[in-house]
């Protein structure tokens, strides 16, 4: 299970505040939701995308399994006055919560065999599941492969007979740092890599850009490709 540090709530942090990512991956899904006025977010992290999300949505229930992280969420709702998004402390895909929502959105969190009941107990008109496009890990300085990948996730889908909307994007969302130490700080948290002392700076530096900006003078370059999957709940019997 994954599971937030405090250095990790703070690498991502200083991404989101320096990025539009959440913005607008949230305009790219929510012309897919049109029909939705309350949604959950399952495994939202540090809330990004839920505060994205929240002008489009009567209502938000934003659920994660870490408080720690809940609590940067709730310090956003704070600090933007955000009404329309509850916080929930659970794990979506353990528990037996009932709750309907109109829409679920499952972004990097959870496989499809544990996705799909939670939406076939949970959902009543749509779900998006979000997926990695790509086939190795992005912060291993070695090639490392990732688990389920989206054409993996696509192909599931077609052998369950499960209709679904593929959709592709490529939206920036790269790690700024305030010292060359704290990029190899955050590549040895991240990497799957098993030799985690070949992680150095001479082996970070060309991974990373220079920047002018004084707080964070380095910046690691990450387009993220998505796989986004939309399945109407009419089609998953």
């Amino acid at each position: 299970m994954f599971v937030w540090t405090p250095d990790m709530i703070r690498f991502m942090q200083a991404a989101n505040e320096k990025s539009d990512y959440h913005a607008r991956l949230a305009a790219i899904l929510t012309p897919k939701l049109s029909n939705c006025r309350t949604l959950c977010d399952a495994g939202c992290g540090l809330g990004a995308l839920s505060a994205a999300l929240s002008p489009y949505f009567e209502k938000i229930t934003a659920a994660d399994v870490s408080d720690e992280a809940l609590d940067v969420l709730r310090q956003t709702i704070r600090s933007r006055q955000l009404t329309n998004i509850t916080p929930l402390h659970c794990d979506l895909l353990t528990s037996e919560d009932k709750t309907q929502y109109d829409a679920m959105v499952f972004c990097f969190f959870g496989s499809l065999a544990e996705i799909l009941p939670v939406a076939r107990r949970q959902c009543a008109k749509t779900v998006i599941i979000i997926k990695k496009n790509y086939d190795l890990h992005r912060f291993s300085l070695t090639e490392q492969p990732i688990r389920e990948t989206a054409p993996a996730a696509c192909e599931t889908l077609r052998k369950l007979g499960v209709p679904f909307e593929f959709d592709a994007q490529e939206l920036e969302h790269g790690q700024p740092f305030a010292s060359l130490d704290e990029a190899v700080r955050f590549f040895r948290i991240y990497s799957r890599d098993e030799t985690p002392g070949a992680i150095t700076p001479e082996a970070v530096l060309p991974r990373l850009r220079r920047t002018e900006d004084v707080q964070y003078p380095y910046y690691l370059p990450q387009t993220k490709r998505l796989g986004i999957l939309t399945i109407r709940m009419e089609d998953l019997v």
